[in-house]
């Protein structure tokens, strides 16, 4: 390496090189499956020993256990209940990965297997609906399913080259118990564990529909990732490179310069009030400040609202910005040089009061469907608001009321 490259220590970082820890770089394909499906996992593992708790407690009414093998099934039934919360909070099996999932299996075979012993000698696999206590271990075969992160040795994209094999060995481990508890295998016992695995094979099925689906939302995901990553690009070249462009042609001229600048802090202002009113909740104080910026230095804003952490929901603060930039457009646009803006919640709904000391207009003007206001009182109607005018009292300029619930029926979403 020539130039002086070689004498950089390792210490010093290439400035070249760095990159801002702002800036995030976009997730790859698999690993947001991945991570989408340990998201997945966390959050429907507290129904395994729901499901199971209700398996237990079937079988020990059911079933044919001796009379002390019917209270230690109700035993573990309720011993349970004590893994819900612990698997709800992200302590599951699952959750954890690694050595805990043998444990969960182990549990399952232990289980299917205390069954068996505690089963009445000659009855255990004798009944066509399934062995006592079958699709215990359903649960299990649905996360291992769409479990996304297994050991090396699993870790391919034909899984089922093993998952197959291992659920043909939970058959033969059916047969094993009723050949253990009946001392010979009927034809009978064959169909009763071919039921049994049936039971598995309909949760291991779900759990294939499960990754399917985690896989699909994912990618969905990843697509909206990089259109919101291609649309901020496009932004930044369109109008922030190109509008640096322009003002370093015209540093010559200030007053161009001048212009430009004006240009692009108008528009960055826009693109942060549109990622504002993308949020579920948009935080009102935020969205006002960004509105009102945009009109600094053409109107004076002799008042203006104290809001805190308000938040309203997506439509009203769709509605709200679009009434502050049309209403902040027009008092501008005919002359107005002060405005007055209050803004008060109260009774379940939000009030907006904008005045101006432009030289007003006819209130007929919210009646004309050509015009911008007619236009934005309909979106406050359909919502369950409106837009009035109120006469100002020293007669010049224009008063205008914006009301609207807080919270929007999903009809008038």
């Amino acid at each position: 390496m020539g130039d002086g490259m070689a004498e950089r220590t390792v210490s010093e970082p290439d400035p070249r090189l760095s990159i801002s820890p702002r800036v995030r770089r976009l997730t790859d394909d698999e690993s947001l499956i991945i991570d989408t499906t340990k998201y997945m996992v966390g959050t429907l593992e507290w129904a395994g020993p729901v499901f199971q708790i209700a398996v237990l407690f079937g079988s020990a009414i059911y079933d044919p256990y001796t009379s002390y093998g019917r209270a230690i099934i109700l035993g573990l039934a309720a011993g349970h209940v004590l893994l819900i919360p612990l698997y709800y909070r992200g302590f599951g099996p699952f959750s954890r990965g690694g050595v805990w999932l043998a444990f969960y299996f182990l549990q399952c075979v232990l289980i299917n297997g205390l069954q068996e012993v505690l089963s009445r000698p000659g009855t255990y696999g004798n009944h066509i609906l399934c062995v006592p206590g079958c699709n215990y271990s359903a649960t299990a075969w649905l996360f291992l399913a769409f479990y996304p992160w297994l050991p090396p040795p699993l870790r391919i994209r034909r899984r089922e080259v093993f998952e197959w094999p291992l659920l043909g060995l939970y058959y033969g481990y059916f047969l094993l118990l009723c050949w253990v508890n009946n001392g010979s295998l009927t034809w009978l016992n064959l169909k009763t564990c071919f039921v049994s695995f049936g039971w598995l094979l309909i949760g291991y099925l779900f759990g294939k529909a499960i990754g399917r689906m985690c896989v699909a939302a994912a990618r969905k995901q990843l697509e909206v990732q990089q259109q919101n990553f291609a649309e901020f690009f496009d932004f930044l070249h369109s109008h922030v490179k190109s509008v640096i462009t322009a003002i370093r042609i015209d540093l010559p001229d200030p007053a161009r310069a001048e212009e430009k600048l004006k240009e692009l802090e108008t528009a960055i202002g826009e693109y942060r009030v549109e990622l504002l009113l993308a949020r579920d909740q948009v935080p009102l104080a935020t969205l006002f400040s960004e509105c009102i910026r945009t009109f600094a230095g053409v109107l004076e804003m002799t008042q203006t609202p104290r809001l805190g952490g308000l938040t309203v929901e997506r439509p009203i603060g769709l509605l709200v910005g679009r009434s502050l930039g049309d209403l902040l457009h027009n008092a501008a646009k005919h002359g107005a040089t002060a405005v007055q803006i209050a803004c008060d919640l109260s009774a379940g709904q939000i009030k907006l009061v904008i005045a101006d000391n432009g030289p007003g207009f006819p209130a007929e003007v919210l009646d004309d469907e050509s015009r911008s206001l007619y236009r934005l009182r309909r979106t406050a109607r359909d919502l369950g608001g409106d837009l009035i005018m109120s006469p100002q009292e020293n007669c010049t300029g224009s008063v205008l009321t914006l009301t609207a619930p807080l919270h929007v029926s999903r009809s008038a979403r």
